[in-house]
């Protein structure tokens, strides 16, 4: 039996795909403006990135010299090495350094989403007595410059005699008002039905706080995490006042090591600069989307 085929089909496909309206032609030059602007910004970002990255393979002296030259008259690789092993006595190793940076960036921006949090919580849930008070003088904290507070901070250490351990550092930055205003923002924002459901199935507090409002603020813990790590990541003058000995060096004050006052290797400081800038940049191009979703949300909801 033989088969007919139907004729209406690339017909109608035909006749739909002549009839589909063409896009006007400024379309297209929004596209290409759009594109060139953005390739543009990307390049203009990037570019003082790009050029201490290529000074990492230069000596000093061509780093300086003028007029300036982009690519190195000799590609230097072992001042990565140098900087690797770089050895200032007592335990003061790069190796070291960077430990040290890592543990107490990782461990200040953890303690921040756990304890912020759950401050958060109560100040977004529950009603007890001066809570705007409470509030609103936590919120006065973040006005009062830090070098006002620097003094007593340093005083009150040394009579703990915990300067040159990591605890100078982490307890001063287990909370801030910075933190519990973007997490409690956030948690205003969240419908009370899913609590009062919660409420009805015998749910506590404590469990409505895990179970309920952490995993759904997962995008403004995120952002709290990823600020707190950089704050303490690119911490420079605390470290440097509390972490005298070398072992217990962060990378911004062991990078002040490579400069003396009759010397500086510009080289071995952008080397590590780079050691430097690489874990925040990874940090931020994994994480960015839910950095920007939580700030929208603290910044426009609550």
């Amino acid at each position: 039996m033989a088969t007919t085929s139907n004729p209406a089909t690339p017909v109608r496909s035909q006749v739909v795909t002549e009839n589909r309206p063409r896009k006007p032609a400024r379309y297209y030059v929004g596209r290409v403006v759009r594109y060139t602007a953005v390739v543009l910004i990307g390049l203009v970002m990037f570019t003082p990135f790009i050029l201490a990255f290529l000074g990492t393979f230069k000596t000093g002296a061509e780093i300086i010299a003028y007029p300036p030259q982009l690519l190195p008259s000799q590609w230097l690789s072992g001042n990565w090495e140098r900087v690797w092993n770089a050895d200032f006595g007592q335990g003061g190793t790069f190796p070291r350094w960077l430990f040290n940076t890592a543990f107490l960036s990782v461990t200040i921006a953890v303690a921040q989403v756990i304890f912020c949090s759950m401050a958060a919580y109560a100040f977004a849930r529950m009603k007890f007595a001066g809570q705007n008070v409470v509030f609103a003088f936590m919120l006065g904290t973040m006005m009062v410059p830090g070098a006002v507070t620097l003094v007593p901070a340093f005083v009150l250490m040394a009579k703990l005699q915990l300067l040159n351990t990591y605890w100078s550092l982490i307890l001063p930055g287990l909370v801030s008002a910075g933190s519990i205003f973007i997490l409690t923002q956030f948690f205003k924002a969240i419908p009370r039905d899913l609590e009062e459901a919660a409420f009805m199935d015998g749910a506590t507090r404590f469990q409505i706080y895990k179970d309920v409002l952490l995993p759904l603020a997962r995008p403004a813990l995120l952002t709290v995490f990823i600020l707190q790590f950089q704050a303490m990541w690119n911490n420079f003058l605390t470290p440097l006042l509390y972490l005298n000995a070398p072992r217990m060096w962060v990378l911004n004050v062991a990078l002040a090591s490579f400069s003396s006052q009759y010397e500086s290797n510009y080289n071995l400081i952008l080397v590590g600069a780079m050691f430097n800038a690489i874990p925040i940049l990874i940090l931020f191009f994994f994480f960015s989307r839910y950095y920007i979703e939580g700030v929208s949300y603290a910044g426009v909801k609550g």
